[in-house]
């Protein structure tokens, strides 16, 4: 199957920013968590139960402010801000070749120390991260969210992909990334990304965060996502699953789509698909109320 070619490229590196509403204003900014990770930060706000929000490649941990404003009076926020992108310090990611693995096992080390367990909520690569940090020994979860990412990207390139196939493309598209200027990258992100999103301002926002980016970490990151292939792992995953996606007229191929979201997650025993009408891939951002009533059907309140 053929997707949009000009916008493969971005679809890889998974700038998808979450779960920030259009019209929010920006969330005051909470306490640190006490938790220290090389690979990441942590912001916590509101009482109640516990929700982990981990957002897609390049992304602030900003991109959840629409989703922090709603929740923060029932429910604790951690927000998780991966070093490296948009414009923090790249820290332990700095010639990290394990990003994906370090970031859920870092996640997983985070929820057990809570008293009760969490919802972990991942968008994109950040959903990858979510369902490798729910196949990690032990991890205390009480619900996982996943967001518009399948478990295995590159069958969207090529539905008879394996990790050992898309391997020399993650490398030459990694590469291409690394050697790309300033502006080239601009400009092709900025394009790429009008079909992705439906608001100007959200995507001046996404192409900023991906610009202050360290780039060699979005590089490496994004080359992990094409040679992650978790198809015959989720089997394993005993946490109830909500999986979220977009549906829209815009998105081509999307009966084939549906069709990889019905399929490969179907081995996860218990889950649940809910598809966001009239969204591209920035669900949270084109369709915010229906998104937020989408996680709370899920959702427990103390």
């Amino acid at each position: 199957m053929r997707l949009w070619t000009g916008i493969l490229f971005v679809l890889a590196l998974g700038l998808f920013a979450s779960c920030a509403q259009q019209s929010a204003d920006p969330v005051e900014t909470g306490g640190a968590s006490s938790f220290e990770s090389p690979y990441f930060e942590v912001t916590v706000i509101g009482n109640g139960p516990d929700i982990i929000l981990v957002p897609g490649l390049a992304s602030s941990g900003a991109v959840w402010d629409g989703t922090v404003t709603a929740l923060k009076d029932r429910y604790t926020l951690h927000v998780i801000q991966v070093n490296g992108f948009a414009g923090t310090p790249a820290n332990g990611n700095a010639q990290n070749e394990d990003v994906l693995d370090d970031l859920a096992s870092g996640v997983s080390t985070y929820a057990n120390q809570m008293e009760d367990a969490p919802t972990l909520i991942g968008h994109s690569l950040g959903g990858l991260v979510a369902l490798k940090t729910a196949l990690e020994p032990d991890t205390n979860l009480e619900h996982l969210i996943i967001v518009d990412v399948l478990p295995f990207f590159s069958v969207l390139m090529d539905p008879n992909a394996t990790a050992q196939s898309i391997a020399p493309v993650s490398a030459m598209m990694k590469a291409t990334l690394l050697a790309q200027s300033d502006d080239v990258f601009a400009l092709s992100h900025a394009e790429a990304l009008r079909a992705l999103v439906k608001s100007e301002d959200d995507l001046q926002m996404a192409l900023d965060w991906s610009i202050d980016s360290d780039r060699a970490v979005m590089a490496q990151a994004m080359s992990e996502v094409l040679v992650t292939d978790l198809r015959t792992q989720i089997s394993d995953i005993s946490v109830p699953t909500l999986i979220i996606y977009a549906r829209d007229e815009a998105i081509a191929n999307m009966d084939a789509i549906e069709s990889f979201y019905e399929t490969l997650y179907a081995p996860i025993a218990d889950h649940n698909l809910i598809a966001v009408d009239d969204a591209l891939h920035f669900v949270m951002l084109d369709q915010p109320v229906a998104f937020l009533a989408a996680i709370q059907t899920v959702l427990t309140e103390s």
